[in-house]
């Protein structure tokens, strides 16, 4: 039964990731917390490695197709290399509680977010930001994605449409190569945590051949639906978390 729901959560992690550009984080923890029973911290860590991975694929296959801003995800990729390992060396710090009470309150933000969705207008050219300007957003995207194990799809995406004026097609697959380069620099952090790997193999058996699916036909569906029906699911695990952590904190 363990291997199947790995298997299960990995394929919903690389569909998610593939059509949306994220979310893999967004699931994969509480779905590795409360149906399989890891422990928070091993969680976190392990969610970088499974949505790490699949981002890679799906980034190199974006890239292939020609539907990534290099010049973009590199600077800010770069730039929360070290956020993102200082925010894994801090998360290490804070109770486990804690920590998923901070995690149920950025989905909720996600979910905000994703449901409102950016634009899918594609502009007229990319606007020109200062490269500081692109390297602060991806230091504050990388320290996220270390203390919370949040790969930043939800919030990268929108930054690069709204803030840079990508498309949504490109914005989706630059998003890959960012969240590739955030998640190792985190895993740099949890390199003692005591992994279960059979159960990671599990969850990428799962994971990689959805994100290649998913990465040949995400061009061809319209991601609005889907967000919206994500954001719903995102708030309603959120408020269950929330309401569970926040009871066992201060009540009990």
């Amino acid at each position: 039964m363990e291997i199947v729901g790995a298997v299960l959560i990995g394929a919903i992690v690389g569909l998610l990731l593939g059509l949306i550009g994220g979310g893999g984080a967004v699931l994969i923890v509480p779905s590795m917390v409360y149906i399989l029973h890891v422990d928070a911290h091993i969680a976190l860590a392990t969610a970088l490695i499974i949505v790490g991975v699949n981002a890679l694929i799906g980034g190199v296959m974006a890239w292939w197709a020609g539907r990534t801003h290099i010049r973009t995800a590199l600077p800010f990729g770069v730039a929360g290399i070290v956020t993102a390992y200082l925010g894994a060396r801090i998360s290490r710090l804070i109770p486990g509680d804690i920590l998923l009470i901070a995690f149920s309150c950025m989905l909720l933000v996600i979910a905000r977010v994703m449901y409102q969705g950016p634009s899918t207008a594609k502009p007229a050219v990319i606007q020109s930001r200062p490269l500081w300007h692109i390297m602060i957003i991806g230091a504050s995207v990388g320290l996220v994605t270390g203390v919370l194990g949040i790969g930043g799809g939800f919030l990268i995406v929108p930054a690069m449409v709204l803030l840079i004026g990508m498309p949504m097609s490109e914005a989706v697959g630059t998003s890959l190569i960012v969240i590739a380069i955030n998640s190792a620099a985190s895993m740099l952090g949890h390199l003692d945590a005591l992994f279960d790997w059979t159960l990671i193999m599990w969850l990428l058996v799962g994971a990689v051949p959805s994100i290649l699916i998913s990465g040949r036909i995400s061009p061809h569906i319209s991601p609005k639906s889907l967000r919206h029906a994500f954001a719903i699911f995102v708030s309603v695990v959120a408020v269950i978390m929330l309401a569970e952590n926040m009871w066992g904190r201060f009540v009990h």
